[in-house]
């Protein structure tokens, strides 16, 4: 499966998974709706997720990394206070009462500018967003998409479609962009093995030699 559709996962993941966090930790990431310090990250194209609006995931994505690629990229100094801020809210949450280890916002500052950069990836020939198209190549496979219903259930219930439509949603220029950019991250060239892993499961899907 492509970078860019782990990439889209993960965010619909992370979003869903905000409806069991604890009210601090809720509080703390409703803050960043109107910060000025998370401007960069767009967050208030996210509200209506968070005031319960069952907008369909596509939509409420695509929105919201329009957004986000229109704007510049955040500063390390910014990105070191959204870290603080939110670890600092939801402290019980990530069990990390002790503060915030220094090497937690390294690794935010290094992969940012990667997974932004992957996040922003357009498909030339439709000029749509990678991932919005991803979303809504999926949605043919296994229905409409919303965060009311995005849940773990849901997403093993799904998992056999997936696999089923895979080469439809991995095959594609945004495939080999998103691997590319990814591969360049030192902390997966240090994992040198997983790296041809990854290249060589998606090859065998896509075709010998897809990633290059």
């Amino acid at each position: 499966m492509k970078a860019s559709t782990l990439f889209t996962f993960a965010a619909a993941a992370g979003l869903a998974s905000a409806q069991s966090l604890s009210t601090d930790c809720t509080n703390s990431l409703k803050g960043l709706l109107t910060s000025p310090d998370a401007a960069c990250l767009n967050p208030s194209a996210l509200l209506s997720f968070f005031v319960g609006n069952a907008k369909s995931v596509p939509d409420t994505v695509n929105n919201w990394l329009t957004g986000l690629c229109s704007t510049g990229f955040c500063s390390n100094e910014t990105l070191a206070t959204i870290v603080t801020n939110i670890t600092t809210g939801c402290a019980s949450d990530f069990n990390v009462a002790g503060g915030v280890p220094e090497t937690v916002t390294q690794i935010v500052q290094e992969v940012y500018p990667t997974a932004r950069s992957i996040a922003c990836l357009k498909d030339v020939p439709t000029n749509q967003l990678c991932v919005s198209e991803t979303l809504t190549s999926l949605e043919t496979l296994v229905g409409k998409l919303s965060f009311s219903d995005l849940n773990v259930a849901t997403a093993f219930g799904d998992f056999q479609k997936i696999v089923v439509g895979a080469q439809n949603l991995a095959c594609t220029g945004c495939t080999k962009a998103a691997f590319r950019l990814a591969s360049q991250l030192s902390l997966v060239t240090e994992f040198p093995q997983a790296q041809q892993q990854a290249a060589l499961q998606i090859d065998a899907i896509c075709g010998a030699n897809f990633i290059g």
